[in-house]
C-alpha cells in the first residue's frame, strides 16, 4: 500500500487548483491584451486604408482633370496651326503675286544662276562626275572586308593544319623511341590520335577554302590595279567638287542677299528665302541644284531640274530622282 492517504493529496489538489485559477486568468488577461491590440492595429489598417484609397481618388481625379486640360491645348494648338497654316498659303500667294507684279515692272533684274562664262563650272561638274564613275567601280569597303575575311580564313586553317600536323610528328617521335609501359606513350597515342584527326578534318576544309580564297585574291588584286589607275581620277573628283560648291555657294549667298529677283524655278522648288529652321540643309540643298543645272546644262526657266532624263545616263537619272525627293521638303 502507499504511504500516502487521501487527506495526504488534499492540500496538492487545493494547491493545483489555485496554480490553474491563476494561470487562467493570466491567460484570459494576455488574450485580451492580445484582443485589444489587434483590434488596434485593425483599426489603423483600415484608417491607412481609407486615406490611402481618398489619395488615390485625388491622384485619378488630378489625372483626369489635367487629361482634360491636355486634350482642350491640343485643340486649341491644332486650331492655331491650321490657322497659321491658312495664313501661310495666304501670304505665299500675295508673295507670289507681288513677285509676278515686280517681274512685269519695267527694269526689273531677274539674278542668272545658270551663267557658266566659259564652261568653267561645267567642267569642275563633270570632273565631279567622273570621279564619282571612277569610285562606282571600285569595291565598297564591305566587299573588300569580306574578301579578307575569306582569305584569312583560308590562311588559319593552313595554320591549323601545320600545328596538328607537327603534333602528330611529335607525338610519333615519342612513340617510336619509348617502350610499351612507358608513362610518356598513353599521353603520345592521345595526342598522336586527335591531331590526326584534326589534320584530316582540318585538310577536307582547306579543300573547300582554297578556290575560295583564290577568287578572293584575285578579286582584290584587280580591285587594287582599278584604285591605282583611278586614284588621280577620284582625286581630281574630290578636288572639282571642292571648288565647285565654294563658286556655288559665293553665288547663291550675293544672289540671297542682293535686291534682285531670283529666277521662277529657284524660287518654285526651294521658295523666296531660306528656313528660319534647317536653313543649313536648304542651302546644302539648293547648291545641289546648282551643281546638277550647271552640270547637265539645264536652263529650264521654271522647273529646277528640267525635263525627267531618258534613262541613257544612270547616274543622271539616279541624281534626278534623288534631288526630286530632297526638293519636296522645301517647295
Amino acid at each position: 500500500m502507499s504511504d500516502y492517504s487521501a487527506e495526504d493529496y488534499g492540500p496538492r489538489i487545493e494547491a493545483l487548483k489555485r496554480s490553474h485559477a491563476t494561470f487562467e486568468r493570466n491567460t484570459d488577461y494576455t488574450l485580451s491584451n492580445v484582443q485589444s491590440k489587434l483590434g488596434d492595429v485593425e483599426g489603423s489598417v483600415e484608417r491607412l486604408d481609407e486615406r490611402e484609397r481618398r489619395h488615390f481618388d485625388s491622384l485619378e481625379a488630378d489625372l483626369q482633370e489635367a487629361k482634360e486640360t491636355a486634350d482642350a491645348r491640343s485643340d486649341d494648338l491644332e486650331e492655331s496651326i491650321s490657322a497659321t497654316d491658312a495664313g501661310m498659303e495666304q501670304l505665299g500667294r500675295r508673295v507670289a503675286a507681288l513677285e509676278r507684279h515686280l517681274r512685269q515692272a519695267e527694269g526689273a533684274v531677274v539674278v542668272d544662276l545658270d551663267t557658266d562664262r566659259g564652261g568653267k563650272l561645267r567642267g569642275l561638274g563633270l570632273a565631279v562626275e567622273e570621279g564619282l564613275a571612277a569610285e562606282e567601280g571600285l569595291l565598297s569597303e564591305h566587299q573588300r572586308n569580306l574578301l579578307h575575311y575569306r582569305i584569312s580564313h583560308y590562311q588559319q586553317a593552313r595554320q591549323a593544319l601545320a600545328g596538328h600536323r607537327a603534333t602528330v610528328r611529335e607525338a610519333a617521335g615519342v612513340l617510336a623511341s619509348t617502350a610499351a609501359g612507358d608513362p610518356r606513350r598513353k599521353k603520345a597515342e592521345e595526342s598522336f590520335t586527335t591531331a590526326a584527326a584534326a589534320a584530316q578534318e582540318t585538310q577536307k576544309r582547306i579543300g573547300h577554302l582554297t578556290k575560295s580564297a583564290r577568287d578572293a585574291e584575285a578579286e582584290r588584286a584587280t580591285d587594287d590595279a582599278r584604285r591605282a589607275k583611278s586614284a588621280a581620277v577620284i582625286e581630281a573628283g574630290q578636288r572639282a567638287h571642292t571648288q565647285l560648291r565654294v563658286r556655288l555657294r559665293s553665288r547663291l549667298s550675293d544672289a540671297l542677299s542682293g535686291a534682285d529677283l531670283l529666277p521662277v524655278w529657284f524660287s518654285t522648288a526651294l521658295g523666296p528665302m531660306a528656313p528660319s529652321r534647317g536653313a543649313e540643309e536648304w542651302l546644302e540643298t539648293a547648291l545641289d541644284v546648282l551643281a546638277y543645272r550647271v552640270t547637265h546644262q539645264v536652263t529650264d526657266p521654271v522647273l529646277a531640274l528640267g525635263s525627267t532624263p531618258n534613262g541613257s545616263n544612270p547616274r543622271r537619272t539616279a541624281r534626278f530622282n534623288e534631288l526630286t525627293r530632297e526638293l519636296r521638303d522645301w517647295g
